[in-house]
Formats: structure tokens, sequence, C-alpha cells
């Protein structure tokens, strides 16, 4: 007995025009996907992938990234599914990237099945360049929120995957990995800083004021130089005067610290230079 009949569904009902029908055998209310935002459109979309998901098949590439969290350039949010079977089978359907592995590592992240993250970090390297490919393996390698893969695990799957599709990007990106980093804009001004040949920042620090109390965390910081490079986001902009980024600044500032403050209209060459200024007035000399 089908799902569809142990509800007492008829054939009628199935065909009605407020269903939609994302994959062969499922139904889903029309108003609920259309009322729901582009991330719970694809939320949606794996959900009803994984009820007719036959056993051993899993979620793999931008999807297992997007699942876990992993920060995607926007080209690669699509409303599709990628999915990979371990036989010679590819998944097919209109909103389905089939791919087979027949040797794969698979775990279950918020409740769906996917590769592990080190093996989709590689699988990423044929669709990404190598900056957006290290923006997502520091969010691998941060504990914030959590944890999803280690550097040692990383190298593991780079060897195993060799010479496969991307591997020169992988070999580049890998060594440029690091921990603890927040967000995949801390990626990039590191990035920055380091290509103009700047000393590297430690990663989201501490900051303690002459008492011993917390004054900040700091994004990028040369606690030598007492100079802290801040990320200032979309949200920071939507409300400007945030009382908690305010004081925040004033609490640096006031404790001897140079703040640069990074927004989105900051070209890679504004970061270098504000940074490369703010650490000569510190008494760096290169």
């Amino acid at each position: 007995m089908t799902q569809a009949d142990a509800a007492g569904l008829t054939r009628d009902r199935l065909r009605a025009s407020d269903l939609a029908n994302p994959f062969r055998g499922v139904r889903l209310p029309l108003a609920l996907l259309e009322e729901a935002d582009d991330d719970e459109r694809f939320a949606l979309l794996c959900d009803a992938y994984q009820v007719r998901m036959p056993r051993g098949w899993f979620f793999s590439g931008p999807t297992a990234a997007r699942i876990t969290g992993v920060p995607l350039p926007a080209r690669l949010e699509r409303l599709e599914v990628h999915v990979t079977a371990p036989t010679r089978s590819t998944p097919r359907g209109p909103l389905v990237v089939g791919h087979t592995a027949q040797l794969a590592e698979t775990t279950w992240m918020n409740g769906r099945r996917v590769r592990v993250l080190a093996e989709v970090w590689c699988e990423l390297a044929s669709v990404m360049d190598v900056d957006e490919l290290i923006a997502a393996g520091d969010r691998m390698l941060s504990e914030k929120p959590f944890l999803l893969t280690t550097l040692r695990h990383l190298e593991h799957a780079v060897a195993v995957h060799g010479p496969g599709r991307g591997a020169r990007k992988l070999r580049e990106a890998l060594p440029q990995l690091r921990e603890n980093v927040w967000s995949p804009r801390e990626s990039w001004v590191r990035l920055v800083i380091l290509r103009a040949g700047l000393p590297e920042p430690e990663r989201n620090l501490r900051i303690l004021g002459s008492d011993g109390k917390l004054i900040a965390i700091g994004d990028l910081v040369y606690r030598r130089f007492k100079v802290v490079i801040e990320y200032e986001g979309e949200r920071w902009h939507k409300d400007r005067w945030s009382g908690l980024d305010v004081d925040r600044y004033n609490r640096l500032v006031l404790a001897g610290w140079t703040v640069i403050r990074v927004r989105k209209h900051h070209t890679a060459a504004d970061v270098a230079r504000m940074t490369r200024e703010a650490l000569m007035l510190r008494g760096w000399r290169g």
C-alpha cells in the first residue's frame, strides 16, 4: 500500500491543481512552495526527493554543501538537487543533477544523507574557483557553529581525489585554508591582505581590556600592533546605528586599538591600502 493510499488520497486528489509534483511520486502543497523563500524552497525540495531516494543514494556536491551551511557562490544556489548513486544507474529528473560514485563515505546532516564534507570539498573544485574553495574550506574547519571536517580529512580526500577534476585548484587552495574563520568575507579579506605582502592576522581573537574583561572578538587582529579589521556585513547596513556595534567600536578605540571597518563597496586595493597604512602608523616596517 502506498503512502497516498494509507492517507486516503484518491488519484483525482493527487492530480489537483493545488499540489506541486517536483519529483515522480511526490506531492507538495503548491501554496507552501509559493510562500517559502529560496532557502526554505530548497529545503522542501531536498526533503521531497529524500522521500523517494533509494537506499544507498545521497546528496552530494553543491547540494550537500548547502545542506550543511557551507558558503556557495550565488550561481550555484539553484533550485535543483545533486544526487549520487553508488551504482551505474545515474539519478535523473527535471530538477536532479545525477552522479555516480563507487566509493564514497556518507553521513547524516540536518536529517539528510550527504557525502562526507571532505569529499564534497573535492567535488566543488569542478565548479568553483580557488578563492571560493578557500572560503568553503575555511567554513568546514571552523567550530562556529560546529566543525564539519578536519584538515587531516581534507588532505586525505585530496590525495584520494588524485588527478580528478579540479585537482590543481585543490592543491593550490589546501595550504591556504585556516581554522576559526566565521564568514566568507573574512576569508576574502585575509586573502587580500596576504596577497598584498602584509603579515597574516589572527582570526576571531578575543580582545581583553586592562581589567581582563572582554571588549570584543575581532575578525582579523594584529595583536602586536593593536590593529583590528572588522568586516561589516548586510545586517550592519540594515541597522547602521546598532548600539552593540557602536559600543564595541568605542570600547576598542578607547582601549587604544585602531579599527579598520571594511564594507561591501571596498575593493581589494582599498583593503590592502587601509591595512598597510594602519600597520605602518603603528610601527610596522615590512
